[in-house]
């Protein structure tokens, strides 16, 4: 194969996967699709996508789901296509995908071989080339890259390196679709650094077109050990793309869980409150520069009220400060009330950092009233 078949080959497979056409991939302007199931698309991908955002440098394909369709479409509508890959632009996407319960998440380089510089390169250490039935007793955490648990059925053949009989280094390869199998590596970490990864890489590239199949690889952007790899193995980046998932999955992938669920957590607090907010009436029954009926020493910095048909542990509704900057949830004050023996929320709504600090100090200025403010970050 020429790199010109690759590269044909990946637009190919990348169309079925995205629901578009091979051309879509080499215009000029950028492309939105709805995205479809497809029996012959790559076999790991959770079809159809919410949003799936490809480049490969001239312009952007978005496969998405008919509900974000027109928004996508006016994101990607830039004439910097990488910017749309990048932060703070995806913020917008966060925030937008937020409602339907999705995020982006997947966001990879993935390279494809360059024949003209394809070889295998030089190993210090006893290599063999494994078919499927070598695989047996392989599947174990040491070589998760280079072999896929939850899809043995597709593994096809790999490339290990021994020291003195004992399996060092791993590169596997997966049926990932018809004309394509992705490699995946593995080398244990007292070898690293020594050229393992690119011998076996490049061995495997090679063995996957002598058998009519295009070999790709995929890492992360700052996954630099294993972009390095990519390239002294003889591959070169192709395209880009970016995968949004259901939220909860796109929080726990991460190994910090623990950060990640508090996150989350956070995250459907303040959609509540905000929502909370939106289906209710807010009353303000003590405008800014009133006094309080029983305490007339306590005058009211911004406006106060409530959110009728809600209850509070005074029996009334919710408390509002209802500041001049609008009607987003910016903050809570949680108080503690030593005469009443009680703890409440002020909600505060549009309320800036001048007015925010007014309020926290009402709040705290007595020695029965204490009251601490929690962000919205």
């Amino acid at each position: 194969m020429t790199n010109a078949d690759i590269l044909r080959i990946a637009m190919e497979q990348h169309a079925i996967d995205a629901n578009c056409s091979p051309d879509d991939f080499i215009r000029a302007e950028n492309v939105v699709v709805i995205s479809r199931p497809s029996e012959n698309a790559r076999r790991y991908l959770q079809l159809p996508f919410f949003c799936d955002l490809i480049t490969y440098g001239s312009n952007i394909v978005a496969s998405v789901d008919a509900r974000v369709f027109k928004f996508v479409k006016k994101y990607i509508d830039t004439d910097y296509a990488h910017g749309c890959f990048e932060t703070p632009q995806i913020h917008h996407l966060t925030s937008e995908f937020a409602k339907y319960g999705f995020l982006p998440c997947y966001q990879a380089e993935y390279w494809l071989p360059d024949v003209d510089v394809l070889r295998t390169a030089p190993c210090h250490y006893e290599t063999r080339l494994l078919e499927r039935e070598d695989f047996a007793g392989l599947y174990l955490p040491e070589w998760g890259n280079a072999l896929s648990l939850k899809r043995p059925h597709l593994d096809m053949l790999g490339v290990g390196a021994y020291d003195n009989g004992n399996l060092i280094g791993l590169s596997g390869c997966s049926a990932d679709c018809e004309t394509m199998w992705q490699i995946g590596i593995d080398v244990l970490p007292a070898y690293r650094r020594q050229g393992i990864a690119a011998a076996l890489t490049s061995r495997l590239a090679l063995e996957i077109l002598n058998r009519g199949r295009v070999p790709f690889y995929c890492c992360a952007w700052s996954n630099l050990a294993s972009a390095r790899n990519a390239i002294k193995s003889g591959f070169r980046p192709a395209w880009v793309e970016h995968t949004a998932i259901e939220k909860e999955k796109a929080l726990a992938w991460n190994a910090n869980r623990h950060f990640q669920t508090q996150n989350m957590h956070e995250s459907d607090f303040w959609a509540a409150l905000n929502k909370l907010v939106s289906d209710s009436k807010l009353v303000i029954d003590r405008p800014k520069g009133s006094r309080h009926p029983r305490y007339p020493n306590l005058v009211y910095p911004v406006d106060y009220g409530y959110l009728e048909n809600t209850a509070s542990m005074d029996g009334g509704g919710i408390d509002v400060w209802q500041g001049t900057g609008g009607d987003s949830v910016g903050a809570v004050i949680c108080t503690v009330d030593l005469l009443k023996r009680d703890s409440e929320i002020k909600i505060l709504i549009g309320c800036s950092e001048t007015e925010t600090r007014l309020i926290l100090d009402a709040h705290n200025d007595s020695e029965y009233m204490k009251g601490i403010l929690v962000t919205r970050k």
